[in-house]
């Protein structure tokens, strides 16, 4: 049996972290009458948990970032890729609401999507201005 240091808990933590979201997509796919990918979902984030519970336990940039310990640098490796994460999806997503757009939808999701990100960059950089 794991003795359960901080260490292993703080490991066991990362790798929890998503069964949370495994579960609820599990559950919406049962409730939205998809039993078959809700039973495919729960091996798939448990293995996707086990993986990444062992991946964080060893050394290295993403083990660290698993684990939110990094230092500066790895910190700064997140942030750069986080942020190029971002802009591909205002991408898509702007790409998607010009193809729906053109094609005449109203009520365009994509729209929404864009606003949301918009909305939240333009706060984001209001406060961290405001706190620096």
């Amino acid at each position: 049996m794991m003795a359960m240091t901080p260490r292993n808990r703080r490991l066991l933590s990362t790798g929890a972290f998503l069964l949370v979201p495994g579960a609820a997509l599990a559950v919406a796919a049962w409730i939205g009458g998809e039993p078959y990918l809700a039973v495919l979902l729960v091996p798939f984030f448990l293995l996707c948990s086990v993986v990444m519970y062992l991946w964080s336990g060893r050394g290295g940039d993403v083990a660290a970032l698993l684990r939110v310990q990094g230092d500066e640098r790895q910190k700064l490796i997140d942030l750069r890729a986080t942020a190029v994460a971002a802009g591909a999806v205002l991408v898509f997503c702007l790409g998607g609401m010009v193809v729906a757009l053109a094609r005449g939808g109203t009520g365009n999701p994509w729209a929404l999507i864009c606003a949301v990100g918009g909305v939240s960059y333009a706060v984001a950089l209001a406060v961290i201005r405001r706190r620096q």
